[in-house]
């Protein structure tokens, strides 16, 4: 996908860095306490992906963000019962804005992964209108969540150890690896989406029945011991290899060079601009929301010196 290629992400890291800056700005301006959760994780790939990317402006993307903070809704739903109307309203508007810009594209391709989807060919084949909805829908709407959490559980682990992150301060080539170590321990996406088994089978000792839903966790290879030694153990120098957090394979998030340049970027300006902040509380304990199966870290409350 030429869009999120790593030399695409490349052209757009200065208007990324500008983004991340100006949060810190803000940050400064508001403090000294901040909430690094909502002032910086929650809202680092929105307007990465919303406004760098695409260049949406405001209007639109508070359609996108309204529905990606209500789609965990979607999770808690019992079978039969219908969606809230807030979030039937809220899937409506940002449907309705998708097919805009497809039209848009179309008639004036712009420099982004939605033209390039829009004018993308396999062997003479092009994506067919119900695939470029779903493409673009996806991307810009649901996956907004996955970066969320990965950033708020890298910003968890390096302002829960303070000495790694001493070091990430003094030596900030290693915070490329130390982000491969945050990912692997705190991405926080621990479930798919249910399956329904075919058959009665067993896995790993574990009898399924046919008819019963299936919940994997994609993350717990992350946690094998035979691979990643002391798995629960937080290592900057650990340099993990082949983590699942942004999936593998045909279902390899397609995003994921953007959501890491994100994080990486994010994590060297706020260390290098406020490198005495700390959590206010020492003893504090996260609190998580989001859909069924994923941790999406509420509030880490701050202080810059």
């Amino acid at each position: 996908m030429p869009a999120f290629s790593s030399r695409r992400i490349e052209q757009f890291q200065t208007s990324i860095t500008a983004i991340v800056d100006g949060m810190l700005d803000g940050i400064e301006k508001n403090g000294p306490e901040f909430d690094a959760m909502k002032d910086i994780g929650a809202h680092l790939v929105v307007d990465a992906l919303l406004t760098a990317m695409v260049a949406m402006d405001e209007r639109r993307k508070a359609i996108f963000v309204a529905f990606h903070d209500l789609i965990p809704g979607t999770t808690y739903v019992k079978p039969g019962q219908p969606w809230a109307p807030e979030l039937r309203q809220a899937f409506d508007r940002t449907m309705e804005e998708v097919k805009v810009i497809i039209e848009e594209r179309r008639v004036a391709p712009r420099p982004d992964f939605i033209s390039d989807l829009v004018n993308a060919r396999d062997a003479g084949d092009k994506l067919s209108d119900r695939e470029l909805f779903d493409q673009i829908f996806g991307i810009c709407g649901a996956s907004l969540s996955a970066t969320s959490r990965a950033a708020g559980g890298a910003l968890w682990l390096l302002y829960t150890h303070d000495e790694q992150r001493r070091q990430l301060i003094a030596d900030p080539a290693l915070i490329p690896e130390a982000i491969e170590e945050c990912l692997r321990l705190g991405s926080n996406g621990y479930f798919t989406f249910p399956r329904i088994a075919t058959r009665d089978t067993e896995v790993g000792g574990t009898q399924i029945l046919k008819g019963m839903v299936v919940r994997p966790s994609p993350l717990s290879p992350n946690y094998d011991p035979d691979v990643f030694p002391d798995p629960l153990r937080f290592d900057i120098h650990r340099k993990p290899k082949r983590i699942l957090s942004f999936g593998a394979g045909p279902h390899h998030c397609i995003g994921n060079i953007l959501g890491r340049t994100a994080i990486t970027i994010a994590i060297k300006r706020l260390l290098a601009r406020f490198p005495k902040a700390h959590m206010i509380d020492p003893n504090f304990t996260p609190v998580y929301g989001g859909a069924v199966g994923e941790l999406r870290l509420q509030s880490l409350p701050m202080r810059i010196h």
